[in-house]
């Protein structure tokens, strides 16, 4: 069969199945419409799934709210599988939106949600999965194996993925490799690339809460300044980055949120300061790991200050080598030779990561637009949806074509 061909044949249903999707988008782990639409897509197609998550410790739930998220008591990933037996390859699907405002009017179907819209891309991530789930079910009497489906809550967080596989995706039966795709709007359709190793960044949040004690501005020597601690630790942090680590070495270090306060003549009692660092390198990973709480506690005790720190981890996503290259045809029977190329890792995070360290995996960027054109997590992204079908058939080629080569 001609996978690609069966993929143009469903393009509208592909289109639709994001629409909907980009239509009504949530955030976070609990995704409770968006898993039952998911649900009832592959019901219609004789698909079995279930839910893959579950409750989300309280510890947990409250660092998410700390970092702006609402609180979430549960994960609803979406496992389901086509064929029987072994090997068994995974392919995998994000299902999360972001805090960002789309632009209104500049898609026909935009996000019917003030203040949340899929500007990364996972509603053409997880409508592209339907469709390559729709091609295999069709053929799956052709299957030597099985083809599990990972529709994942939480990308944004840093670990849903993670999650999934506490929660046994990975198991019954046992995954032996795993792909993921990433639409990118400003790469020219139907181009695609990889990078063999290191994939992605590996990313360190810190939430810093720091406890001062508010006053009247006029009197500051009463007080114990929140905003000034804030603002020398983010000092401190960018200088640390500077000066410990090898300038060979990439260390992207970001406060993405530094405030408190209300008004100009009162010095607030807490301020926040949220900072994630992005490495490739895992020694210099364990070295800001290492620092960076010290750095935190010395500076905020010199002003007298106290704090509250969460901390979390996403690793790298390691596309393997072998992998890569055993995979590579079967994309290019889609794609064309001319149109792949390796690239090199991304400074972005994609926690596919928790994936990759368990099983081989391979990650790749698929173009969806051209290079001026607006780029993720941006409100005027679009994508061209001519990508969809491309992206399905890439899903289903590879992973009947992997089955056969690994057939018991």
């Amino acid at each position: 069969m001609n996978i690609y061909e069966s993929a143009l044949s469903i393009q509208d249903e592909i289109a639709e199945y994001r629409r909907h999707i980009h239509q009504h988008p949530e955030r976070g782990f609990y995704l409770p419409e968006t898993a039952a639409y998911v649900q009832s897509c592959l019901a219609e197609m004789g698909i079995i799934s279930t839910f893959c998550g579950g409750p989300i410790d309280r510890k947990t739930r409250e660092n998410f709210v700390f970092a702006g998220f609402p609180d979430m008591e549960e994960s609803t990933g979406v496992v389901a599988t086509i064929g029987s037996g072994s090997p068994c390859i995974l392919l995998r699907a994000d299902m999360d939106a972001l805090p960002i405002q789309e632009t209104p009017g500049h898609v026909p179907f935009t996000s019917s949600k003030e203040g949340i819209s899929h500007m990364c891309g996972h509603d053409a991530h997880t409508a592209m999965l339907l469709g390559a789930a729709r091609i295999l079910k069709e053929h799956e009497a052709e299957l030597p194996g099985t083809v599990k489906l990972m529709f994942q809550t939480g990308e944004e967080c840093g670990c849903g993925s993670r999650f999934m596989v506490e929660h046994g995706v990975l198991k019954n039966p046992k995954v032996d490799a795993a792909f993921a795709l990433h639409v990118m709007p400003n790469q020219k359709l139907g181009t695609v690339g990889y990078a063999a190793g290191i994939s992605s960044a590996a990313m360190d949040t810190y939430m810093i809460r720091i406890q001062g004690k508010g006053g009247h501005s006029s009197t500051p020597q009463d007080c114990i300044d929140p905003l000034m601690i804030a603002n020398q630790l983010y000092t401190t942090l960018n200088l640390f980055s500077g000066r410990e680590i090898d300038p060979r070495e990439t260390v992207a270090l970001t406060a993405g949120q530094c405030g408190g306060g209300e008004v100009a003549n009162v010095i607030p009692d807490t301020a926040q300061l949220m900072v994630c660092a992005r490495t490739f390198n895992r020694d210099v990973t364990s070295h800001l790991v290492t620092r960076i709480p010290e750095l935190v506690e010395h500076t905020v005790k010199m002003w007298r200050g106290d704090y509250e720190m969460i901390h979390f981890h996403t690793p790298s996503t390691y596309t393997d080598p072998a992998l890569c290259e055993e995979l590579k045809p079967y994309i290019v029977e889609i794609v064309g030779e001319e149109n792949i190329q390796q690239i090199p890792g991304m400074a972005g995070t994609e926690d596919f990561g928790y994936v990759t360290e368990q099983v081989p995996g391979m990650f790749l960027f698929v173009g969806a637009g051209e290079p001026d054109a607006a780029p993720l997590h941006n409100p005027d992204m679009v994508l061209d949806e001519r990508v969809l079908p491309l992206g399905a058939a890439i899903n289903a080629n590879l992973a009947l074509q992997w089955l056969k080569g690994h057939k018991a």
